[in-house]
């Protein structure tokens, strides 16, 4: 079954190593080609954006954008990260978001391998909703497909990293 969900993100990664084996994954999932393009709905010929690879600062980011089951294997691309974060929201017949970041020990996983690489921090939508004027609907309240969009927007609004900022820096992300 296919599932759809809103990311954002950006991984920092301890050794070449690791960042070519989480390229390599994106590779096989065809999110990413080999130019390292970033793919709409793995189809090789419709680029959804340009390498936002940085190989020099073994630097990962995700542009923010709707894909197709990259969703369920975040967490393998956490092996090796020293620091990141990727958020994560669907409401492909459930509405949640969450937020990862990699464990301490992520970094020593060997590049490829899984483990506990990151930590998950589920967040309470109807918080999101309420703390930023939204109020509650159920389903099928009216409007309630458009109320998910703006709290799923809000959510990001607030936890999204700025990913270009990230990218276009020259240091290291901001802890």
């Amino acid at each position: 079954m296919t599932f759809y969900a809103r990311l954002s993100g950006y991984l920092t990664y301890r050794t070449h190593d690791h960042l070519d084996a989480a390229i390599q994954r994106l590779i096989r999932g065809a999110w990413l080609n080999t130019d390292e393009q970033w793919l709409l709905k793995g189809h090789p010929r419709q680029v959804r954006a340009e390498s936002t690879i940085d190989h020099e600062r073994n630097l990962l980011v995700i542009p923010p954008s709707v894909y197709q089951n990259l969703g369920r294997i975040t967490t393998e691309l956490f092996a090796g990260a020293t620091d990141g974060l990727v958020v994560t929201s669907s409401s492909d017949n459930c509405f949640d978001a969450w937020v990862e970041t990699p464990l301490l020990d992520a970094a020593d996983i060997s590049a490829g391998d899984g483990g506990d690489v990151s930590s998950i921090q589920c967040i309470d939508l109807d918080q999101v909703a309420r703390s930023n004027g939204l109020g509650i609907k159920r389903l099928g309240d009216p409007g309630h497909e458009r109320w998910q969009r703006d709290v799923l927007d809000a959510f990001h609004a607030q936890y999204d990293p700025d990913v270009h900022e990230i990218l276009e820096s020259p240091s290291a992300p901001p802890e």
